[in-house]
């Protein structure tokens, strides 16, 4: 597969990641994991590594209660980068 179509698959996407704080999510359970937009992912260089895991729907990751990441504001915020 050509790197331009493996890279546009999942686009609407998010991927997890570990992020700086614990929270809980909708059903209690404690988590480091926040959500990244893979749109976010293409646009930030710092970020391309976590492309790596597999991707989840956006709208999934925020019923099940993950915070989502979608600006490099949030990324630094989170520790990501």
């Amino acid at each position: 597969m050509s790197p331009n179509k493996l890279s546009a698959k999942g686009l609407g996407g998010c991927v997890l990641a570990s992020g700086r704080s614990l929270y809980r999510l909708k059903d209690g359970t404690p988590t480091y994991k926040v959500a990244v937009t893979v749109s976010l992912l293409r646009a930030e260089p710092s970020l391309r590594r976590l492309s790596e895991t597999a991707p989840m729907a956006c709208d999934e990751a925020a019923a099940l209660g993950y915070h989502l990441v979608r600006s490099y504001d949030d990324a630094v915020t989170q520790g990501l980068v």
